[in-house]
């Protein structure tokens, strides 16, 4: 340990003032960088306690924790409660035991209706019921993604047994949306059904939808599904068709005849109306067997005629009565068969959105496409998106100049952007290489310059004093040493200097003969 001290000391010793400072500068820079990374390992990961938190939630949180002395940080303007995540768990399950968070007590939901007591009124109870409907529809909102708080009024009028004629209750509902978010079409029909399906006689289209921007999402004048909001749709989805169609066909074209050589548009009618068909079809069988078969046979054999007498006459014989006629032969035959008859119902559903008619245009630039078969491009994109002949689909393809002189003017500015920011980043480059060229001189010169010195001093205190060398038998004063040093350590750095010189003379026996004869010459003068 002496040993290395020591020499640790012998070498700052042997170091000019500037060395000194740098290793300073380096031992400094050593233990700040140490101290910061010990600070950031030591520093806990942060995960959200509770979240979407009202003020005096976020306040009976942040004083609990105080007064457990747990670390905590607050985000989201206070909404949002951070702690370590090695103690979340353990601390919702401890503040769960205590109550918290104890949500909105002015709203509780169908928790106000435990506090009614016998002697509550109607309008109280009214009231209560009121609230605890608009308390549950709070919290139901708050639990769709991006709905940070929701705040639902309804007003329900009094039902009256005698009048022919209700008044239809209403609900408006005011949300705070989190940062950058935005609702669909679609998410506020989700939120003015959700609505009209609590209350009782409440049709969606009495909702009205607002964000705490004061922006109207939805009102009983649009309407959620009104004829307003339906076209709206209708109009996007159309434009989502016509935009997926064209994207394919301009694709295409692209890869066949070049990027920015053809414009393709499509304009397509879709019908949004809905169909129901039903029809019935009945299937016989053959070869089949019957499920029931019957047959009636009746036969008659007539006799010879009867005799015939006057009535009231006794006589015993019977004679023929005038115009009988002999005995005839009756034969009937009846067979029912009860075949197996196959039924069949189809029931079409035609849904919305089928394609009515579709028109296609396609220009092509006459001077990058002029050997381009205008028919077989007609043929190409007609297959491409279907074309129907019999509902008149119609596909017209043109050739015509395009105009470049904005796309040449264009191009030429990026280009010269571009040039101008290759050239900022060469200066750039430039400046941090010379930058750091000057630091590596700098730091070059400086240790040549300090290992010249030790070089000089071991040279002029190791060397013996010999006549043909030194002209007198005092030592040169070139390299001042160390002053006030113990034995011991002047033997240590006598070693160390005698070994860095002999390894200086084996590694560089001339420039170690130049530089004594140098150092002779500037004697002697």
């Amino acid at each position: 340990m002496s040993q290395t001290v020591g020499r640790a000391r012998g070498a700052m010793v042997g170091f000019t003032s500037g060395q000194r400072a740098i290793v300073a500068v380096a031992g400094l820079a050593l233990l700040l960088g140490a101290f910061g990374l010990t600070r950031w390992i030591a520093q806990p990961t942060w995960t959200p306690l509770y979240g979407n938190l009202s003020g005096s939630d976020a306040n009976a949180i942040v004083e609990q924790l105080r007064s457990d002395n747990v670390q905590y940080k607050l985000s989201d303007g206070g909404s949002t409660v951070l702690v370590p995540q090695a103690q979340v768990y353990g601390l919702r399950v401890e503040l769960s035991g205590k109550g918290l968070p104890a949500g909105d007590s002015s709203n509780g939901g169908y928790s106000l209706l435990d506090k009614q007591g016998i002697t509550a009124t109607d309008f109280q109870q009214n009231v209560a019921y009121r609230r605890a409907l608009e308390g549950e529809m709070d919290k139901t909102l708050e639990a769709i993604d991006g709905v940070r708080a929701a705040v639902v009024h309804l007003a329900l009028p009094k039902k009256d047994v005698f009048a022919t004629e209700q008044d239809k209750p209403t609900a408006s509902v005011l949300l705070e949306l989190q940062p950058g978010t935005t609702l669909d079409r679609g998410q506020v029909r989700s939120i003015t059904h959700l609505v009209a399906g609590a209350v009782e006689g409440l049709d969606p289209s009495d909702v009205t939808v607002s964000d705490s921007a004061g922006n109207l999402l939805s009102s009983p004048e649009t309407g959620a599904d009104g004829a307003s909001a339906i076209a709206g749709e209708t109009d996007q989805q159309t434009a989502q068709f016509e935009d997926r169609m064209s994207t394919a066909l301009q694709q295409m074209l692209d890869r066949v005849l070049g990027p920015g050589r053809s414009v393709v548009r499509v304009n397509a009618q879709l019908d949004f109306s809905s169909h129901d068909t039903t029809s019935e079809r009945y299937l016989s069988a053959t070869g089949a067997l019957p499920l029931s078969e019957a047959t009636v046979s009746e036969t008659y054999n007539g006799a010879a005629p009867g005799a015939g007498g006057t009535l009231g006459q006794t006589f015993p014989s019977l004679t023929a009565v005038a115009g009988a006629t002999a005995g005839g032969n009756y034969a009937r035959q009846q067979r029912t068969v009860d075949n197996a008859v196959g039924k069949v119902v189809e029931r079409d559903q035609a849904a919305p959105g089928s394609v009515q008619r579709m028109t296609v245009a396609v220009v092509l630039d006459a001077k990058s496409a002029g050997t381009v078969d205008p028919n077989q491009v007609q043929q190409l994109v007609a297959n491409a998106v279907g074309l129907d002949p019999k509902r008149g689909d119609t596909v017209q393809v043109d050739k015509i100049p395009f105009d470049t002189t904005a796309a040449a003017a264009a191009s030429k500015e990026l280009k010269a952007a571009q040039a101008q920011a290759s050239t900022a980043g060469y200066l750039d480059l430039g400046k941090k290489a010379g930058m750091g060229l000057l630091a590596a001189l700098v730091a070059f010169f400086v240790l040549r310059r300090g290992k010249r010195d030790i070089v000089v001093e071991a040279t002029a205190s190791d060397l013996p004093d010999e006549p043909g060398i030194l002209m007198s038998g005092e030592r040169p004063a070139i390299g001042a040493g160390p002053a006030a040093l113990s034995p011991q350590e002047d033997a240590i750095n006598r070693e160390r200097m005698r070994e860095e010189v002999a390894q200086l003379v084996d590694a560089q026996p001339e420039d170690v003969a130049q530089m004594l004869q140098t150092w002779l010459a500037e004697r002697n003068a």
